[in-house]
Order: C-alpha cells, then structure tokens, then sequence
C-alpha cells in the first residue's frame, strides 16, 4: 500500500487483482448507469476549503452518529457479496471500519455471515436489512443481527423493482453462474484471488 496515493490507485489494483465480473459487479451501476455517474459527479464536486494561518494543532473531526462515537463523520456503509472480492472481506471490512474508529454495515447481501462476523471482530457493528416480502425470512435476519448484538438496523427500501445490471448480465453473473472458458482463464490468471 506503499505507493497507493489516491482512491483511483485502489481502484486500478483491484481490477487487476480480481476476476472481471467481480470487479464489474463492484465499479459498475444499474441499467445505464446515470445514477452512477450522477453520485461520482456529486462526490468529485465536493471540495475540501483548505484554512491557512489558522491553528490546527487541535483538530477533532470526531462526531456521535446514532448515539455511538465516530472519530470521524463517516460510516463504512453496506456493500454486497464484499467476501466475493477478497476472503472474509465483511470482517476485513469491519476491522478496519472498527480500527478508524467509524461505524461498519453489514450488507443483507453478505458471504460472511452476522454471527462469523460478530465472532471475528471486537465491537457491535451495524446491520443493513432489504425490506423484503418474506415477513419469517426477514424477522429470523432481525433475530440474528440482535444475537449478535448490532447496534444498529440499516433499512434499505429500494427491492421492490430490481435493477438490471447490464455488466453482471454480460459477465454471466447470474444464478447459477455462466461458465465459459474464458471466465475460467480469468480467474486462473488471479491466482491470489482463487487462493
């Protein structure tokens, strides 16, 4: 992590470090993907107003968000199948959301479980929930979240209708999987990743 000097350098390792379609399902967006780009041209929108002459040495970015400390205004919000990008990602993930001192979402959508991630991690973390039709599937999900004493539930609302991925259609990331040779190709030239 040396010499990663900026998100973009993050991001050029892990297309070179995963298999296509795993990197698609993370970069890309729905349908033509304008929201995408709407939310990217958003956040690079956003400056930083630098202050100068001004004493700094006591600096204190640190917040209470849902009645928990943050050292910083930030939450490492939900990401689905993040243990598809690298192993144990969700715990990874929270250790280091823990170890900055901010808030980490567990995704509904997760490869580690509430009760592998809650046994591997040191503090309560929070849990992203989909609104969903199956009222048994989604209590025993609010159940297990409780036992594994998450601080706090993240609902998210938009499953109703979902959105098309036209990369992950591309990619054969479907249920089951499309395998061709050259998807098989792919994942033999990460041979970090497969292991």
């Amino acid at each position: 992590m040396k010499h990663i000097t900026c998100i973009e350098d993050l991001r050029e390792r892990h297309r070179r470090n995963v298999p296509k379609a795993f990197f698609d399902y993370c970069d890309r967006g729905s349908y033509a993907e304008e929201t995408l780009r709407a939310n990217r041209e958003d956040l690079q929108a956003i400056k930083l107003r630098q202050r100068i002459l001004v004493d700094v040495s006591k600096r204190d970015p640190s917040t209470t968000i849902l009645g928990e400390p943050a050292s910083l205004p930030l939450i490492l919000a939900p990401v689905g199948l993040t243990g598809m990008q690298y192993g144990d990602g969700e715990i990874h993930a929270c250790r280091a959301a823990q170890a900055a001192g901010i808030p980490y979402t567990l995704s509904t959508m997760s490869i580690c479980s509430i009760e592998d991630v809650a046994a591997n991690v040191d503090k309560p973390f929070w849990f992203q929930l989909y609104v969903m039709k199956d009222r048994g599937f989604i209590k025993a999900l609010i159940e297990r979240a409780m036992a594994a004493k998450c601080s706090a539930l993240v609902l998210t609302v938009d499953l109703q209708v979902i959105g098309q991925r036209h990369a992950d259609i591309k990619n054969g990331m479907t249920v089951p999987p499309e395998w061709s040779l050259s998807k098989l190709v792919d994942f033999a030239s990460k041979p970090a990743w497969v292991a």
